[in-house]
């Protein structure tokens, strides 16, 4: 009898472990595609301060299975409801698990892990005020509740402190080698003591500010100049001396350069001295009493920091069925 012909061997299919690995990558990848950072133009400028933290789930993982003895189920669960603490979020250096990121394909490092791995906390720090605290309040309404994407954490402060902060981090972003930093700093200045209204637009407007002969009060624009009322232009010389007295010798102010004696006599003949209710004969004395006028001293407010967990549960989510890799030794 004739043979019976032999059969074609199907292909053998790929295993499904080599199926699922790739899925995963991407899975990875595009959690951290889907997140849109939050829209805050509608805010002042000068009343936020934003800022990111980084974290190595892999090193949070090690901690917690392998020196804790938690069941990995159970570290995930952990991580899923961890929120930084404020000491956490503004160390000034950063300390296992957290870590800076130079580069967003650097590996951890502490463990050497990839990307994968690493999840970033944004954080929006926001001043209280009559200016932010209605649009504050909007925007964490409108914020999704599920799973505390986003948590508030409340710090208590004053408005001495709140302003050496803001004149500190204005006076580092500065270079104060370049001509136009007088400009620079005085629109951010401007901006913070009235965020109504578009400093930006008149400065594009204007290449001088002067001090006017005819306002008492508020500002105007006239043929490419800004004139103050002249306690604010005398306020604005105040400003400029206290940030750039630490960078030059005296202080460099519109005016020209002022020794805190000299700027003392400029103030008091002006009249803004008297009308800022600072009655010290001292030009040391009348500088304290000159910033507790300026900032709003020992006032109360609130800064409120708004915490974007987003990442950390989308990442958190994306490893939850991948083995955390072992940390690999320092070189």
């Amino acid at each position: 009898m004739p043979a019976k012909p032999k059969k074609k061997r199907a292909a053998a299919k790929p295993s499904r472990a080599r199926k699922e690995a790739p899925k995963k990558a991407s899975v990875v990848k595009k959690a951290a595609s889907t997140i849109q950072p939050l829209d805050l133009s509608a805010f002042p400028p000068e009343s936020i301060i934003q800022s990111e933290k980084w974290i190595c789930l892999a090193c949070v993982l090690d901690v917690f299975t392998r020196h804790m003895g938690l069941a990995l189920k159970t570290a995930h669960l952990e991580i899923k409801r961890y929120t930084p603490s404020l000491a956490e979020l503004y160390a000034p250096a950063p300390t296992r698990p957290f870590f800076e990121a130079t580069d967003s394909k650097d590996p951890c490092p502490y463990c050497g892990s990839p990307v994968k791995w690493h999840a970033r906390f944004r954080v929006h720090r926001i001043e209280s005020g009559k200016a932010t605290d209605a649009l504050r309040r909007g925007l964490v309404k409108s914020l999704p509740k599920s799973g505390d994407q986003f948590v508030v954490l409340e710090e208590k402060a004053t408005g001495q402190h709140a302003f050496f902060e803001w004149i500190d981090k204005t006076s580092a972003a500065i270079n104060f080698d370049d001509p136009g930093w007088l400009i620079q700093l005085s629109r951010h200045y401007l901006s913070r003591k009235e965020p109504k209204v578009d400093w930006q637009a008149h400065f594009d407007a204007t290449h001088s500010i002067r001090r006017s002969r005819r306002l008492d009060t508020g500002f105007e624009v006239d043929h490419g100049r800004l004139f103050l009322a002249p306690m604010l232009f005398d306020e604005l010389l105040l400003v400029q001396y206290l940030a750039s007295r630490s960078q030059k010798a005296g202080g460099l102010t519109l005016e020209g350069r002022y020794t805190l004696p000299e700027l003392f006599s400029r103030l008091r003949n002006a009249g803004y001295l008297r009308a800022a209710e600072i009655h010290a004969h001292n030009p040391s004395d009348a500088l304290e009493q000159l910033l507790d006028h300026l900032s709003g001293g020992e006032t109360a407010l609130k800064f409120y920091h708004l915490v974007d967990r987003r990442e950390l549960l989308e990442k958190t989510k994306a490893v939850r069925l991948v083995k955390p890799p072992k940390p690999k030794p320092k070189p």
